[in-house]
């Protein structure tokens, strides 16, 4: 080592300078408490079983433990690792076997006047065989770079897996919603298209006896063509979300279809969501998560490209066996070898550099901005699916209440008619209302349990539920 120049002792002080900015993960201004009334409980991951719905638990848990959602997003996580395992593996020595076996001739025409040396064979064979090393001196904090971005785009990648998770239970706990939704539906529209059509039968009645006006039924037969067509469009709705949810799921329609046919109740939304405190929400949602560590790997990537300013230094070895016989391989006199170190710089690239560090700036302001975005997004959704579904919820109780009412004069229109004191066209009439209540509800209980979805999604645990 005496024999070689001060430079390998430069080279070894490697890694004591890490070029670019270091990573500092930024800090968000904001509200610690909800600005919508919230309960601040801790958040349940598995938000699914509180619908109390065996059928909608067994898709979820399904789906997230094999659905080809699932699955690509587990594959880029995986490429990720890979990535960053070849990162990793370039800071180290660098190594390798090689031999060939060739048949050379020189030119007799050429630069060296091969036919003038007596004695000079100019065709020959040539044996080599040799063990190369190289390693790339950290000089200047490059491969250190390299690897936190590497490492970054993991975790983003990991992330982006939970953030399907998250989305992937969303969609189908709301195409399950509308399954229910629509056959309940079909299943009220049915009834009232068959009301429907027993009033217009009377209206028509009534008219040909002269006792009520053409216009009255008229109206009534409208009605009642409208309430029949409503049932086809609610059972095309039904076989819509089945197909959808096999989709969703991963599943052949022929897997899960027929059981999704078989009418079911609606499931009930839970009369209370715990929401977690706000200032947690960041760091739960992945969606956040993974723009932050976007950030962190463009940052990362500013410091590879200004280490393209300096000099790149390396220690280089080669050791071999080189002959024009194969039998002479082994001899001693055959032995090769070179060491030393060596750099290179690029002093002049026309400006290509600077340019590339520029873009790398660029790059981490846009991946700045996004993630200032993700923040400002994580929070207004939130804070919407509270109101959403506090609203929800009171549209429920109100429709609830209405329905009451609705079956209270029903009632009473029953008791008039059994009594002699209406016609049954009044009677129908009170059933219709009855029927238009109850399909009121049967909507508003379904708008509160997609509010429910809603903010469920927006909290983000469902990653941290077990599959």
């Amino acid at each position: 080592m005496t024999r070689l120049p001060p430079l390998i002792a430069l080279a070894l002080l490697g890694g004591c300078t890490t070029v670019g900015p270091d990573y500092v993960a930024p800090e968000t201004a904001g509200a610690e408490q909800w600005h919508e009334a919230a309960n601040e409980g801790a958040v349940d991951p598995a938000w699914w079983q509180q619908f109390g719905d065996p059928q909608l638990a067994g898709l979820i848990e399904r789906a997230l433990a094999s659905s080809p959602t699932v699955a690509e997003a587990e594959a880029r996580l995986a490429e990720a690792r890979a990535n960053r395992d070849a990162v990793l593996g370039g800071r180290l020595p660098q190594a390798q076997v090689s031999g060939s076996a060739t048949e050379n001739r020189l030119s007799e025409n050429g630069q060296l006047p091969v036919s003038s040396i007596p004695g000079f064979e100019p065709e020959y064979s040539l044996f080599d065989l040799g063990f190369d090393a190289s390693w790339e001196v950290d000089f200047w904090g490059r491969r250190t770079r390299e690897a936190q971005g590497a490492g970054a785009r993991v975790e983003a990648a990991e992330a982006r897996r939970n953030d399907a998770l998250v989305m992937l239970s969303a969609e189908i706990a709301r195409s399950y919603m509308d399954l229910r939704l629509a056959q309940k539906q079909a299943a009220e529209a049915t009834a009232a298209a068959q009301a429907a059509a027993d009033f217009a039968k009377l209206a028509s009645m009534r008219y040909q006896a002269g006792e009520d006006s053409q216009l009255t039924a008229e109206q009534a037969q409208a009605r009642a063509s409208s309430a029949s067509e409503a049932i086809g469009r609610l059972r095309a709705q039904e076989a819509a979300s089945t197909y959808r949810l096999a989709t969703l799921v991963g599943a052949m329609p022929e897997e899960i279809v027929p059981e999704l046919r078989v009418a079911a109740p609606q499931p009930e939304a839970p009369e209370t969501i715990l929401v977690g405190l706000r200032s947690e929400l960041l760091r739960r949602r992945p969606d956040v998560r993974a723009a932050e560590r976007d950030l962190a790997a463009a940052t990362a990537d500013i410091g590879v490209a200004t280490a393209d300013l300096f000099p790149r230094f390396s220690l280089m070895g080669g050791l071999g066996m080189q002959a024009r016989s194969a039998d002479d391989l082994v001899d001693s006199d055959s032995l090769r070898f070179s060491i030393g170190p060596s750099f290179s710089w690029p002093i002049f690239s026309g400006g290509r550099i600077r340019a590339q560090i520029r873009a790398a700036d660029a790059r981490a302001e846009a991946a700045e901005a996004r993630y200032d975005q993700a923040v400002i997004t994580a929070l207004a959704d939130s804070e919407a699916a509270i109101n959403r579904y506090l609203e929800a919820q009171r549209t429920e109780d109100a429709s609830a209440e209405a329905l009451a009412a609705q079956q209270r004069a029903f009632a009473l229109s029953q008791a008039r008619f059994d009594s002699g004191e209406d016609n049954r066209l009044m009677l129908e009439s009170a059933r219709l209302d009855l029927i238009a209540s109850e399909r009121a509800l049967a909507s508003a209980k379904a708008e509160a349990t997609q509010a429910a979805v809603a903010l469920f999604k927006a909290l983000g645990g469902a990653w941290q539920a077990p599959r």
